[in-house]
């Protein structure tokens, strides 16, 4: 049976990042962490994926892969091209090559890994191509798609030192950011992803031992999380580099407890909330509309000569949101939907005494 409160969770997390783009006012300010929000569901879902398929005994890596590319490159590489059409044009324009950092780099997703070779892993600012910066999201996770597997494959019969080296990449991820490394490298946000696999190994089991985390435990998490996100009003005299670090973490922590609530069933109203036609649908467009949403903004922003949608006449910012979410539907409709159809061609496993999973139990 397909989550849909997952669905809607996503949805939420895609409509809040376009908001945040358009740069309202600081009230949504903090809703640039629902990119993290993104990581934890993605670490959620892809490792209990693999998880599955290692309790089968029957993963497979190859069938993985090709589904990771079967949902992730069509769009990923429409939008990079129209953007390399960009760089162009203004290359002819002016004559000189402006936004050029990425151009080799974005077709492998490896956006700004060269940092990993720079003093403290910050080489600085980034003349990257023209609507396409946000992209390092993808890039993060399309590594983190690589990494997971092969290492629970190597421990797949030592599950549960998996599960403790993913435990402590969390903090490792939080020196990273006191180390003040580039906020756009697996290192500095791999917490979010690490919570998602933790959950995922939560999820497993749960099931096989009929036990739930008590609601008190999270909710003490929940607290925690939400005193790491104050520090900045409520520590005043907090060093910013800490505060930096422990705030994304906060977020994080909340985050993974809203899953656990979910996957756990804890309130039939939240669950019926998330899973409304609205949220499930934005949901279902969430990738195309975070891919899209940059370039209609700055087309949009290059035509009324504006800095910020939130700066522009209320008709632009209609245009701005009816236009991301209009694009991102249609490319539900017409390419990732064409895709998808061939996805069940590969199942990454197969459920004992049974034919592989359909679409939407949970095998993408």
């Amino acid at each position: 049976m397909r989550e849909h409160q997952l669905d809607g969770l996503r949805g939420i997390a895609a409509a809040g990042i376009v908001l945040f783009h358009a740069n309202y006012d600081a009230g949504l300010g903090w809703m640039w962490t629902f990119v993290d929000l993104f990581f934890v569901l993605s670490g959620f879902l892809i490792t209990r994926i693999i998880l599955i398929g290692l309790k089968q005994e029957n993963f497979s890596l190859k069938n993985f892969m090709i589904r990771r590319v079967l949902r992730i490159w069509p769009v990923y590489y429409l939008t990079l091209i129209l953007c390399y059409a960009v760089v162009f044009i203004n290359y002819v324009e002016t004559g000189q090559p402006a936004h050029t950092s990425g151009v080799i780099t974005a077709p492998f997703f490896l956006q700004y890994t060269h940092h990993y070779l720079a003093p403290a892993l910050n080489a600085g600012n980034e003349d990257f191509i023209y609507w396409f910066h946000h992209s390092w999201s993808i890039a993060v996770e399309e590594q983190f798609y690589l990494l997971m597997p092969l290492l629970l494959l190597v421990l797949r019969r030592r599950l549960h030192w998996a599960c403790v080296a993913i435990a402590l990449a969390i903090p490792v991820a939080i020196i990273f950011r006191l180390a003040d490394a580039f906020r756009w490298l697996l290192v500095y946000r791999m917490d979010a992803l690490c919570i998602g696999v933790l959950i995922a190994f939560y999820w497993i089991w749960s099931r096989e031992n009929q036990r739930r985390v008590p609601k008190l435990v999270m909710i003490a998490v929940a607290l925690l999380g939400i005193h790491l996100i104050t520090l900045e009003f409520t520590r005043p005299e907090t060093s910013v580099d800490l505060t930096r670090a422990l705030t994304l973490h906060g977020f994080n922590l909340v985050f993974g407890v809203i899953l656990i609530a979910l996957i756990d069933g804890w309130s039939k109203t939240l669950n019926a909330l998330l899973s409304s036609r609205t949220l499930v649908f934005l949901g279902s467009i969430s990738y195309a509309l975070y891919l899209f949403h940059v370039p209609v903004r700055g087309v949009l922003l290059h035509i009324f000569d504006e800095e910020t949608v939130a700066a522009a006449d209320l008709s632009v910012q209609a245009v701005y949101f009816l236009t991301s979410i209009t694009m991102a539907a249609m490319s539900k409709m017409l390419i990732e939907n064409r895709f998808e159809r061939l996805k069940h061609r590969f199942p990454v496993y197969t459920l004992p005494n049974s034919c592989p999973p359909r679409k939407g139990t949970g095998n993408p």
